[in-house]
């Protein structure tokens, strides 16, 4: 039996009865781990996405943020970050180099407030090694294991320690994964099934296009989203400025990809220029606003009313 399953586009959410007098009074932060941050989105750790002067921007707006993994001192980064007054989060993989940096920041003794997993499929037994080794070598550290798409795999890690999973596999617009390969799951049916079968917080990672799909993927059981595109091509981004008869664009490609790789090796990412954008400011108040509006539709003033939400499937 072959199943239906949805991605935002194919659902939209019922309103109900604003209770508050201006969606300004509405509420968008989220405790997450031991902080709570102004909004429940932050931007993919991709190397086209976030660096350092990324990480430090959103961590200062009060944003959650992960650095990624690729070629990046885990030790100095860390202490960098807390040496600011600011936390630290880092992405780490399952291989020799990602146990290497572990090594250094314990002998350091320093230790991330965040870490993430970060791997494209983390339901596999490189990632339950990994996942102890973390929980045994940094006790204290908040950890995110990701990705996945299934309950029996987000169970699976929640069973093995993470704190917080990432559900969402070739879900993005620079993923080729599903093309690839042939594997892939719908947002919206990969985060209801997820969310539904762990206590710990999921992130719903890929597949944002619009701003609205912020309060899809809370409605969905999502406590928190990552989303790459809609952050690529401004200032504060990763990601080198080409100009193109006169445009200027930013470069944007997937971790999985030969620009990110160094090789034409096991790629399942590709690369595609965004339009520069400019500021980033302007999206950080759109979006927040944006959400602000979804939470009175939703007929209350904090991201708890979206879980309520009535959810309905449209055609396309």
């Amino acid at each position: 039996m072959i199943k239906t399953e949805l991605n935002y586009g194919d659902i939209y959410l019922l309103p109900k009865k604003t209770v508050v007098d201006s969606r300004k009074e509405c509420d968008t932060s989220v405790l997450f781990g031991p902080r709570r941050f102004d909004m429940p989105i932050y931007p993919s750790n991709m190397k086209s996405v976030v660096d350092a002067e990324t990480c430090e921007f959103f961590a200062r707006q009060g944003w959650f943020y992960t650095m990624h993994r690729f070629n990046v001192d885990m030790a100095t980064f860390t202490r960098a970050m807390q040496e600011k007054g600011l936390f630290a989060s880092i992405s780490v993989g399952v291989n020799d180099d990602s146990y290497q940096q572990l090594a250094e920041l314990k002998q350091a003794g320093i230790s991330p407030e965040y870490m993430t997993l970060d791997i494209a499929n983390a339901w596999c037994v490189k990632a339950e090694r990994m996942i102890k080794h973390i929980k045994q070598s940094f006790p204290k550290v908040f950890l995110i294991g990701g990705n996945v798409a299934t309950a029996e795999a987000a169970r699976d890690l929640e069973s093995w320690g993470c704190d917080a999973i990432k559900a969402g596999i070739a879900g993005g617009r620079v993923c080729i994964t599903k093309n690839k390969t042939g594997f892939h799951r719908p947002m919206v049916s990969t985060v209801l099934d997820c969310a539904a079968a762990v206590k710990v917080p999921l992130i719903a990672d890929g597949g944002i296009v619009e701003h609205g799909d912020m309060a899809k993927a809370l409605a969905c059981g999502g406590s928190m989203i990552m989303a790459g595109s809609l952050f690529a091509g401004y200032d504060e981004s990763a990601g080198e400025i080409v100009e193109i008869n006169g445009k200027h664009y930013k470069e944007y490609f997937g971790s999985a990809s030969q620009f990110n790789k160094g090789a034409y090796v096991n790629v399942e990412g590709k690369k595609i220029l965004v339009e520069y954008k400019g500021s980033i400011g302007k999206l950080i108040r759109e979006l927040k606003e944006d959400l602000q509006s979804s939470i009175s539709y939703a007929g209350g003033s904090t991201l708890v009313a979206l879980r309520d939400a009535e959810m309905i499937q449209v055609a396309r």
